[in-house]
């Protein structure tokens, strides 16, 4: 379906999300579960872009693509939308359709290699029984029940989805733009200053402000006079409840630093052990850089940080830019207890609403939104050395001089 709005044409593909049973030894009910939200975050994902630009052949970016497609996906159902804005009619058909056809690809993709380390588990366990067949001590029943799981397996990834709905530029029709009465009524000095602020105010795509912020999603914001103001990080904290003795998973507090503004997630995250610290609570900080795609896919943390963050009060878990959303969408999902979200003026609101959206695995009261009102490099440059000697072990007292800076 599509829509025509001024000259840009919207096409619209609907699409369903069908289960997929990647775990033989879990239970109906889980295998039937799906959390729309993830996957709505998995549609919006560049990796997704980057199929569908490859598919169409065209002179088009990733990142222009997804710049001009939304996603929507009504809460507790199993249908996404896509949304494409094109000023060619058949080009924004194409293109919703395509973004449809990479998710269901990627979606069918992911679940095949999961599926395949089970399989190799299987045939090497239906091995050892053949073996002992051989014997006359293996069990017929419990051969046959592997047998129906790997078949299982095999054909998980043949049904991730499927289109209900694709995008047909043949039901388009035109009519004048609004653009044309609106430069018409724009007359008189006074008046079009005046709607030209209203206008800016409506259309701006910018954060702007806390309060503009707070109204666009419905959360309380915290806010901070500069990107080292120490008493905003500790309100910071305060609302992460990271010392409260609370532990929803595998480690007392598990925390995703996120900026979505200017500064760097690096420098918010040195800030937020300096108070950790502070309280004593012993705290671990990592870079998602430092792990590879393959390990998240494969299930970390699970099995690789062991030696280490048991002994922490707290994970402090920085997620740079350059990080899929799909990816951080399902460390909300299994292991982050809370995230820390940096936005400042100049973020786009819609990088704030997509964050959300793909952090909607973690409890919203434990999801901290926070302004940063200014930039200020200088008082950065100052107080940066102060958190990177504390941290190397000089024992020296910091907060005194952190906060008369």
């Amino acid at each position: 379906m599509a829509t025509v709005n001024g000259t840009n044409y919207s096409a619209k593909t609907v699409l369903t999300v069908n289960p997929l049973t990647i775990n033989p030894f879990s239970t109906a009910t889980a295998n039937q579960q799906i959390n729309i939200a993830t996957e709505r975050a998995i549609l919006s994902s560049g990796e997704v872009a980057r199929m569908a630009a490859k598919s169409l052949g065209e002179d088009i970016s990733a990142a222009l693509l997804s710049q001009n497609a939304s996603i929507e996906a009504p809460q507790g159902s199993q249908v996404l939308t896509v949304t494409v804005v094109d000023s060619n009619a058949e080009r924004a058909a194409q293109k919703a359709n395509a973004l449809a056809t990479a998710y269901l690809a990627f979606r069918s993709e992911g679940a095949s290699q999961v599926a395949n380390t089970y399989i190799k588990a299987i045939d090497k366990r239906i091995a050892e029984l053949d073996q002992a067949a051989k014997n006359g001590s293996a069990s017929s029943l419990v051969l046959s029940d592997l047998i129906n799981q790997r078949n299982d397996l095999a054909l998980v990834a043949e049904n991730p989805g499927r289109i209900i709905g694709f995008a047909d530029a043949s039901d388009l029709g035109s009519y004048p733009g609004i653009t044309i009465y609106l430069a018409a009524g724009l007359t008189g000095g006074l008046i079009l200053g005046l709607l030209a602020a209203v206008f800016k105010d409506r259309v701006s795509r910018k954060t702007e402000n806390a309060q503009r912020l707070a109204e666009r999603t419905g959360k309380k914001i915290i806010s901070m006079t500069e990107p080292t103001d120490m008493e905003g990080i500790r309100w910071v904290v305060r609302s992460l409840q990271i010392d409260s003795g609370a532990q929803t998973r595998r480690h007392r507090r598990a925390i995703g630093v996120l900026s979505l503004g200017q500064t760097s997630e690096t420098r918010f995250r040195a800030l937020l052990a300096h108070v950790l610290e502070a309280r004593n609570i012993r705290c671990h900080s990592q870079s998602l850089a430092s792990v590879t795609p393959g390990d998240i896919d494969r299930g970390w943390p699970e099995g690789f940080e062991q030696n280490v963050w048991p002994e922490a009060g707290a994970v402090l878990i920085g997620i740079p830019p350059g990080i899929e959303n799909a990816r951080v969408a399902v460390l909300c999902d299994r292991f982050m207890d809370a995230a820390a979200i940096f936005v400042d003026a100049s973020t786009p609101l819609l990088t704030v609403q997509r964050q959300l959206e793909t952090c909607s695995g973690i409890d919203p009261e434990s999801l901290c939104l926070v302004f940063v009102e200014k930039h200020r490099k200088r008082r950065e440059r100052e107080l940066w050395p102060v958190i990177r000697t504390e941290q190397a072990g000089e024992k020296m007292h910091t907060t005194t001089t952190v906060e008369s800076t």
